[in-house]
């Protein structure tokens, strides 16, 4: 059970959930390539030889932190707040009510137009936050455009 469905309030329900979008792996699959030409590199030069897995470790680590990333990265839109938990190492935590939502925009590259991935900012009455690298992004801006409409009408 994730951190959105053990807080729920009651009477609350999910709407929409998303996490971060894959491209989050991109580095580490570029330092996978860049270390298997290293390790073909090196395994010819015999001063280099013995480094041959320190482009593995750094391979590695890019892999674990940006597995950890995607784990641990959870946004939902439920009838009543907005709530954000991603991080492993270094947490940020948000619930924001539907209610003192003021703005939401959205922001992409055009990688992130092709792929649907961007940043989601949310601006209530004296507070901002914005969440980089969102799947599906405008899906997310619908759904509190479309709660903060419910509560207007």
């Amino acid at each position: 059970m994730s951190y959105i469905d053990r807080n729920l309030l009651p009477d609350e329900r999910i709407l929409f959930r998303t996490k971060k979008h894959l491209i989050i792996f991109l580095v580490p699959v570029l330092l996978t390539i860049f270390s298997l030409y290293a390790t073909t590199y090196m395994l010819n030069n015999s001063i280099l030889a013995p480094l041959v897995w320190a482009p593995w470790l750094v391979t590695f680590v890019f892999w674990a932190y940006s597995g950890l990333e995607y784990q641990f990265s959870n946004y939902a839109v439920t009838n009543k707040r907005i709530m954000m938990r991603e991080g492993f190492f270094f947490r940020h935590t948000n619930e924001m009510r539907v209610n003192t939502i003021s703005q939401v925009n959205v922001v992409q590259s055009l990688l992130g137009q092709i792929l649907n991935y961007g940043t989601v900012s949310i601006n209530a009455f004296g507070a901002f936050d914005a969440y980089p690298l969102i799947s599906k992004p405008y899906q997310f801006q619908k759904q509190v455009n479309e709660q903060l409409d419910r509560l207007t009408s």
